[in-house]
C-alpha cells in the first residue's frame, strides 16, 4: 500500500514595508513649484524657457583701457544673450493590476503609487541627462581630480556657485579623495559647489560630469492615481502619474573621467 505524501505547508507571505526615496539626487537639489490639483499645467505645452540674467553677458562687458584724459577709442555696448531652448516636460507613470475584489483594489492603488514614488526620480534623471549633455560645452577627458578641477575653474570664471551632476558611482571615489565633503545634508566640492549624485545619471551621464548654474528650477503636478475596471477579465487597473519639468539657467561645462587618481 502506497503511503500518502503529506503536502508541504504553503509559504508564509508578508508584506514588505513601504520605504522612502533616497534623500539625494536631482530632486533634492531642485527648487520645486508644486502645483495644486486644480492649477493648469501650462508647462505641458512647449515646456519652460528660463530667461538668462546671470550668464552669457560677456559680449556686453569689458575693461576700459584708455587713460582718463585720452580721446575715447571705442564704445561701451553689447548684446543680450540668446534665449535658450525650452525645457521639455515629461510624464512619469507606474501601473499595477489585480482582480476586482475590494482588498485587491486598495493594494493595486498602493502599489502603483509606491512604484511611481520610488522610480520617478531615477527616470527623470536619465531623461534630464540628455539635455545636460546637449547643452554643456565639450570638455577634457582626464582623471577625476583633473575633471573636477576643470569644472571648478569654469564655474569660477562665472563668479557663481553651481551644481556638479554625476552618476552615483562617482561618490565612492570623490569622497575619499576629498573632492566631495559633507556639509550638512549635501556634498560640496573643494570650491563649495554642490554635488548632485543621481541613480539615473549612472546610465544617463556615464563617465561624464556636468556643471550647471544654481538653482535648478522644477515644476510638477500632484501625483494622481487613475483607475479602471475590466469586468470581462476580472481586472482592476491603476495608473499613478505625474507631470514634471526641470531646468537651469546655464550649462557651464562638462568633463569625462577616464581614470581615478589614487
Amino acid at each position: 500500500m502506497t503511503q500518502p505524501i503529506a503536502a508541504p505547508l504553503p509559504a508564509v507571505e508578508i508584506e514588505a514595508p513601504l520605504v522612502n526615496p533616497a534623500p539625494y539626487g536631482l530632486y533634492a537639489a531642485t527648487a520645486w513649484t508644486d502645483l495644486g490639483p486644480d492649477e493648469p499645467l501650462r508647462f505641458l505645452g512647449e515646456g519652460v524657457r528660463i530667461r538668462p540674467h546671470n550668464y552669457g553677458g560677456e559680449s556686453a562687458f569689458g575693461v576700459w583701457d584708455a587713460t582718463w584724459c585720452a580721446e575715447p577709442t571705442g564704445t561701451k555696448d553689447g548684446e543680450r544673450p540668446d534665449l535658450p531652448d525650452p525645457f521639455d516636460p515629461m510624464v512619469v507613470w507606474a501601473y499595477d493590476e489585480c482582480d476586482l475584489t475590494a482588498p485587491s483594489q486598495a493594494e493595486v492603488r498602493e502599489r502603483a503609487a509606491q512604484n511611481l514614488r520610488l522610480l520617478e526620480q531615477t527616470a527623470v534623471e536619465t531623461q534630464f541627462s540628455a539635455r545636460l549633455l546637449a547643452d554643456a560645452p565639450a570638455g577634457p577627458t582626464d582623471d577625476l581630480v583633473a575633471c573636477v578641477g576643470y569644472l571648478e575653474g569654469e564655474l569660477a570664471k562665472t563668479d557663481t556657485l553651481g551644481f556638479i551632476h554625476a552618476g552615483a558611482q562617482w561618490a565612492a571615489h570623490a569622497v575619499p579623495g576629498k573632492l566631495a565633503v559633507r556639509v550638512g545634508t549635501v556634498l560640496k566640492s573643494p570650491m563649495g559647489h554642490t554635488w548632485v549624485f543621481g541613480g539615473g545619471y549612472v546610465d544617463g551621464l556615464g563617465d561624464t560630469l556636468v556643471a550647471t548654474s544654481a538653482p535648478l528650477f522644477g515644476w510638477r503636478s500632484q501625483a494622481a492615481v487613475r483607475e479602471a475596471f475590466d469586468e470581462r477579465h476580472n481586472r482592476f487597473l491603476a495608473i499613478a502619474e505625474r507631470a514634471v519639468v526641470i531646468g537651469y539657467e546655464k550649462a557651464i561645462a562638462e568633463a569625462t573621467v577616464e581614470a581615478v587618481t589614487p
